[in-house]
């Protein structure tokens, strides 16, 4: 009896033993096997296997499916189920594996392979792109298929004339790994450049993509104003389209499409430049070209525009009825003017001026100070002057425009001031409030009951309210009218002095 108990606690033991010595082999989890497109940097990752705190995982990875090449990576560690690799050659197929030591050792895993990527994909500018600047930016993938891009120090990057990357004008560059973008500088109008790319880190470079095509600009394209546009001013603003990297640009206004009669030319390193020396109701062609430190675009398509020869009359509009007394004249501003003239006349023929004024040259609009007849037909019109050009010029009168006052029972003309006097009853002095819609020379007179003056006095006003004191110390107690002249209207208000 003794001697079977003995037995079954050797076996027991014996089992233990062999329990403890087990170790299972690790599953390996990350990259998938046969992946492609990896980073140099790809991370080997396995599933972990149950074990003591001092379990230990051994990988190797190679590019020899035997493990035994110059590169040869062998590796152990404990408890960390995963490897960042660094420095991989590009285009190349690693095998690797994976085993458990715990006391004794697993079985080595499943091989498992990847291949790391090759070459990264252009972006910008697309495949046979045209009219692009000459700085344009280069610009690539910052993935391989689904892949973000890591584990690289550089991007190599050229541009060229030439398939070959061989020209004198070939350009080329070098920026960080994480940097996804490459300059370029001053390149050939109207050329067709070739791209590529090529990636790499300290130990090894991928091939160089194949490369994309584009074309560079060889123009200038002009924005405003549009081609055949009328009634522009002396000094039209000409814009055109910026292009980068221009040093400047230089353009040309003359009288003929052939620009063989040049008006104005200059250069300008803005977008934007305003004419000079331009004449009324002439047909003028105009264009641009640009240029940089090595290179000069074609001239762009010309534009033609016809300079103004009139002035654009507003308000009163033609056949106007019951326009006020002293109306307000209005009319399209023009710049890179010296002046307006203004007439209203009584016939058409502009025989019978009744109004003749040189308004200011900032204006679009002024006052008539002269009141005018009630149900009265008038005639306006207007012409600009210009000492810009080769000569002192004057633009065609515009035609006339026809407007009817108002009829004495018709609407009443607005006043040019309000008045209000205060105190009323007033002794001594008092206070006249006037708000006045321009600012004006007035005249003030109180007049007795028997129309006699008895009181004149003179008012600057300025546009707004203006408050200006009567001294009546001379007058007898009674009531007496106010009257303030302005421009010919007057304004009336009783006044008690007591």
């Amino acid at each position: 009896m003794k001697k079977v108990l003995f037995i079954l606690i050797f076996v027991a033991v014996s089992l233990g033993m062999a329990a403890q010595s087990l170790v299972y082999t690790p599953a390996l989890k990350s990259p998938a096997n046969d992946a492609t497109d990896q980073m140099p940097d790809v991370v080997l990752s396995w599933y972990a296997v149950t074990g003591s705190l001092t379990l230990q995982y051994q990988l190797q990875m190679d590019t020899s499916m035997s493990f035994n090449s110059p590169l040869l990576l062998d590796i152990t560690q404990t408890l960390i189920t995963g490897y960042q690799t660094s420095n991989l050659l590009f285009n190349t197929t690693y095998y690797w594996r994976v085993r458990a030591i715990d006391g004794a050792t697993s079985p080595w895993s499943e091989m498992w392979n990847f291949t790391i990527f090759n070459t990264v994909v252009l972006f910008k500018p697309t495949n046979n792109a045209n009219n692009q600047e000459s700085n344009v930016n280069l610009e690539w993938r910052t993935k391989v298929g689904p892949t973000d891009i890591s584990g690289l120090t550089y991007f190599n990057y050229q541009a060229d004339t030439s398939m070959n990357f061989n020209s004198p004008l070939l350009v080329q560059g070098m920026v960080a790994g994480d940097v996804f973008k490459g300059t370029t500088q001053w390149l050939r109008f109207g050329a067709q450049y070739y791209w590529r790319v090529q990636a790499g880190h300290s130990t090894d470079a991928g091939d160089w993509s194949e490369p994309f095509s584009f074309n560079v600009l060889d123009a200038v394209t002009l924005s405003s104003p549009n081609n055949n546009s009328v009634n522009q001013v002396l000094d039209v603003l000409l814009k055109w389209k910026a292009i980068g990297g221009i040093l400047s640009y230089e353009f040309e206004i003359a009288s003929d499409e052939n620009f063989n009669t040049l008006v104005f030319i200059g250069e300008t390193n803005k977008v934007e430049v305003n004419a000079e020396f331009l004449m009324f109701g002439n047909d003028y062609w105009w264009r641009v070209r640009s240029r940089h430190q090595h290179d000069t675009t074609g001239w762009s398509e010309p534009r033609k525009f016809t300079s103004i020869n009139t002035v654009l009359l507003k308000s009163p509009s033609n056949e106007q009825l019951n326009v006020p007394l002293t109306p307000i004249m209005m009319w399209t501003i023009q710049t890179g003017i010296t002046g307006y003239q203004l007439q209203i006349a009584t016939d058409m023929g502009f025989t019978d001026i009744f109004y003749d004024v040189k308004p200011d040259l900032l204006d679009s609009e002024t006052k008539v100070t002269r009141k005018m007849a009630y149900n009265t037909v008038y005639y306006w019109r207007m012409r600009s002057f210009s000492d810009g050009g080769a000569l002192a010029d004057t633009t065609n009168w515009s035609d006339p425009w026809k407007f009817t006052t108002i009829s004495p029972a018709g609407i009443e003309d607005p006043q040019v001031a309000t008045l209000r006097i205060y105190p009323n009853p007033a002794n001594g002095k008092a206070f006249i409030k006037v708000t006045a819609k321009e600012a004006a020379e007035a005249q003030c007179i109180v007049v007795d009951l028997l129309g006699q003056t008895v009181l004149e006095q003179a008012f600057t006003l300025n546009m707004g309210e203006n408050t200006q004191v009567l001294n009546l110390d001379n007058l007898r107690k009674g009531i007496y009218m106010v009257r303030l002249t302005i421009h010919g209207e007057t304004v009336n208000q009783k006044l008690v002095v007591d």
